[in-house]
């Protein structure tokens, strides 16, 4: 009895570490001079290097899902232009192309850095009650009795080294009319992520919430 509540104490532990794990934080943001076309067609480009289509597509479909639920017409790259539109096609021609498309903004995403570090996680003690055999109902010290049929013991997890990986992406927002102007950039932390689709809804979800508290939805 006392390895079984041992072994659910340890399970409980793991269990609530690994939900704690993946988290994403804002670590700056910087918003400019707003064009008036702002808030209006947007194209959204996941650039994640050798991470593979199914990176940029989670990504670009995180961040279109949310865009759209503030009333913003925007549209993902790779269902736009397919998985290689930037390795086919010349600068350029992809921008004057996007002009033609209507698009009034472009956002590029990028995973600018991948972090690791370690931390001591000191070891932790719990005291749980255990019982001790069979409760039965006695009508005389019923409230009393079952109190002795319980005692108190202790579990303690050892400590140990986690290693945790940090994901430092970027959030850039271009005007579409000029490349060279950003209206809107941004940077997260995202750490120990389970798989692709958690990190993408979380990026989306901490990104689009500053670019609305920052009033890029407002004018159009």
């Amino acid at each position: 009895m006392k390895n079984k509540f041992k072994k659910i104490a340890v399970a409980c532990s793991v269990i609530a570490v690994l939900a704690a794990c993946s988290s994403t934080r804002l670590l700056t943001s910087w918003v400019g001079e707003l064009p008036k076309n702002t808030g209006g067609k947007l194209l959204v480009f996941s650039l994640l290097g050798n991470k593979g289509e199914r990176f940029q597509d989670a990504f670009e479909d995180a961040v279109v899902a949310r865009l759209k639920a503030k009333k913003v017409d925007v549209y993902s790259a790779y269902d736009v232009y397919g998985p290689d539109a930037l390795k086919k096609m010349d600068k350029e021609k992809l921008a004057n192309d996007i002009r033609e498309k209507g698009f009034d903004g472009v956002m590029l995403i990028t995973l600018l850095d991948k972090e690791q570090d370690e931390e001591y996680v000191p070891p932790t003690t719990t005291t749980y009650a255990v019982p001790t055999g069979p409760a039965f109902y006695d009508p005389w010290f019923g409230p009393y009795f079952h109190c002795y049929n319980y005692y108190y013991d202790q579990v303690t997890t050892p400590g140990y080294w986690k290693e945790t990986d940090h994901y430092i992406m970027e959030a850039r927002v271009f005007n579409a009319k000029d490349a060279n102007d950003a209206v809107y950039i941004a940077k997260t932390d995202t750490t120990d992520p389970t798989d692709a689709v958690s990190m993408a809804n979380e990026f989306a979800s901490t990104i689009v919430k500053d670019m609305s508290k920052k009033g890029l939805f407002k004018k159009r």
